[in-house]
Formats: C-alpha cells, structure tokens, sequence
C-alpha cells in the first residue's frame, strides 16, 4: 500500500522545515569599529611565571586619528575570577559583555575624548578561581610599557591619565590584582572598583592611595549582599577623614540601587563606566574633535 495522503502532507511538511531558512533571531550586534591587538607575557623575565597573562589592547576607530597626533588616556580593565578559563574575558571572550564596546560607545558618542582600553587575561588556573589569590602581584607598570610598546606608531598614552578598573574577583586578594597597581610607580588617574569582594581590611589601601588618584567604589546588593559592606564603609570614610585629603580629593562610595538588568553583577561593569567615565576624562569638545 502507496504512503497515506496524511503521510505525504507531513513528510513535506517536514521537508520545508528543513529546507527553509532559519528563524530571524535576535538583531546582530553592530561591527566592532576599532583595531585591537594581543600580546603575551609569561612572567619568566621575573622569575614568576605565575604571572603570566595574555593582553589585549583596542584602540577605538573613534579614537586612532586623534591617538597618532596626542597622547591619549589609557583605561585598564581587569576581570575577575574565571573558572572557566575564558580567554580575554570583558574584551570579547565570554557573555557578560565587552568593555571595547562600552568605551567606543562612549568616544563615538562624544561623551568622552578618544581613548584607549587595555586590559590582562589571566591564563592560569590557579589564579582565577579564587578571588582571593587572584592576579598575584599584577604588575601594572608592567602592563601599561608592554602596552605602550605594542601601540608604537599606531597611538600615543597620556601616562599621566591611566585608569584602572577592577571588576569582581579583581580587587579581592590585597597583594594582588586590583590593589597591587597602588604599589606601582605610575600612579593611576582614577581607580574604578566595581562590585569586588569589599573585605573591610582593603577600604584603608583603596581609600589612602595618593590624594591625586580618584578613588571610586561601586557596589550592588541585589545579587551579592553577604559582604561587610558595613565595615567597609566605616573603615574608608574613617580612613579619608584621617588622612585630611585636600578638599578637591575625590573618593566616592556609591551603592547603586534599582539595577533592573536579570545580571545585576555583571550590569555595574556598563553602568559605573557609563556614569563615571564621562566624569573623570570629560567630553569632547568641538574644538578639539577630529
């Protein structure tokens, strides 16, 4: 006996499905407008090849006429801990999202100068499970000439406006990571530390660093409120009104509230850039745009 006309109907169904094109999904993301380019370094130099760590750097397409004729700020990004190992995590590797976008946004729109974004991916396991050991001794005079080295004849950095921003994971081990660019020769700018571990013994490094570097801290409770966000609050400002900083020393706790992202963790990294950024490197003017 011939197939059923019932057969007949499904099987072309089922062919069509097969044939047609997929489903229109989610819009794509726009083309990354930029040139970025990666390096490595092993440690061995130092003796400490637990150190090692894989860099990239992007210089906004916004930003390369200008870069070439002037120095130009520098943002580091540091990402916190991966057990997955993701290469280049915050910088095109893994979901959570990509600063090189979050700063070209930024310069395209005008909201900031042209800048530059640099930033280290740990590749050893060791030192991206545990926050606590995490970026062991991070040695950011280090990173910024290795940077400065491979920008040679595509852009110039201001060292005097370097910004350092640490995410999670990142500004957890007090010898390491974010905290250890306060020990470096090149003093930041600006230190961003965006939703960290917050352990009460590290509010006094953060909040004694050089008068001239702008401390800000950002946090959120909505996904991460088993900190000692109290004592750390307590010990910084007590730490700031000791010190008897001159009026014009920034140092900000700012606990963001109402965060409606279904990752409220990873939604500080945009949303503290996004607000702080525009404040600390200012807008270009029309004078100065290219």
């Amino acid at each position: 006996m011939g197939p059923s006309r019932v057969g007949l109907t499904a099987l072309a169904a089922l062919l069509v499905a097969l044939t047609a094109p997929p489903a229109a999904g989610a819009p794509a993301e726009p083309a990354l407008r930029g040139q970025t380019r990666d390096f490595t370094y092993d440690g061995q130099d130092i003796g400490h090849p637990e150190r090692a760590y894989r860099g990239r750097v992007f210089v906004p397409a916004a930003t390369a006429a200008r870069a070439k004729q002037q120095p130009v700020p520098l943002i580091v990004f540091i990402h916190g801990t991966n057990a997955e190992a993701i290469d280049f995590r915050w910088m095109g590797g893994g979901r959570e999202g990509d600063v090189r976008r979050i700063v070209a946004a930024l310069v395209e729109d005008k909201q900031i100068e042209p800048v530059v974004v640099a930033a280290p991916s740990a590749t050893l396991r060791a030192a991206i499970v545990n926050a606590h050991t995490s970026w062991p001794a991070f040695d950011l005079d280090r990173f910024v000439s290795r940077t400065v080295r491979e920008l040679r004849g595509t852009a110039r950095i201001d060292l005097g406006r370097v910004i350092v921003v640490g995410h999670s994971g990142a500004g957890c081990n007090r010898r390491g990571g974010l905290l250890a660019t306060l020990n470096a020769v090149l003093h930041p700018f600006a230190i961003l530390s965006i939703d960290t571990c917050m352990s009460p013994d590290t509010a006094p490094l953060l909040a004694l660093t050089d008068h001239r570097t702008k401390v800000i801290v950002s946090w959120q409770t909505h996904s991460w409120s088993s900190r000692a966000l109290g004592a750390f609050t307590k010990a910084f400002r007590h730490a700031v009104t000791e010190a008897g900083f001159p009026p014009d020393t920034i140092r900000e706790l700012e606990h963001r509230r109402n965060i409606k992202q279904p990752m409220p963790h990873d939604a500080m990294v945009p949303l503290t850039l996004n607000r702080w950024l525009p404040r600390l490197i200012g807008k270009t003017t029309e004078a100065g745009a290219d």
